[in-house]
């Protein structure tokens, strides 16, 4: 059974889903991994039929944006000077966004998905999270640290830019809040 779950079923640019992280996705109450996200979101930027000024990041691309890595390979191409992937010319670039919500328990690694939208067309961030709102410091800790690194991550790709987001400020957008 160990064997049937760990069977590769999607592979995507960066990672891959096996039958198990699937399973366990569209279980009642199961837990979404972060392979079945990247790869919905790997699916989604390839197959549907999206605007060219508007991209929806790796969540590989997030998770080296929070962790400080500034230089690394992965965002060197997609903070690219050039080419599709050069956002100063994009109205919306979405991150997708997971939290912990018990970092300091090993063994729980329930978490939460949410979005930050870099909105260059009106010039602010926006974040969007169906659970909780601007009230809740979880939330606005984790959120603006991470707008902070991108700040940084974006100063260090376009600091000869005309288009600056240092000074863009936070809108916490009131969404469809989930019942669960």
């Amino acid at each position: 059974m160990k064997e049937l779950k760990a069977t590769k079923i999607i592979q995507c640019d960066v990672t891959y889903v096996d039958l198990g992280d699937l399973a366990e996705s569209v279980r009642p109450l199961g837990k979404m991994s972060k392979n079945v996200v990247a790869c919905g979101i790997d699916i989604i930027n390839r197959h549907m039929d999206m605007s060219p000024d508007k991209t929806i990041m790796q969540y590989t691309v997030m998770c080296k944006i929070w962790d400080g890595d500034f230089h690394h390979k992965i965002l060197r191409k997609h903070f690219a000077a050039h080419g599709d992937f050069k956002l100063t010319m994009k109205n919306c670039v979405l991150f997708p966004m997971f939290q912990e919500l018990a970092p300091q328990d090993p063994h729980d690694k329930c978490g939460h998905h949410y979005a930050i939208c870099l909105d260059l067309k009106n010039q602010r961030f926006e974040v969007l999270d169906s659970m909780r709102s601007e009230a809740d410091a979880d939330l606005t800790t984790h959120a603006e640290y991470f707008i902070n690194n991108l700040k940084e991550t974006w100063n260090h790709h376009y600091e000869h830019s005309k288009v600056q987001i240092r000074h863009f400020p936070i809108e916490y957008v009131a969404t469809t809040k989930q019942g669960n």
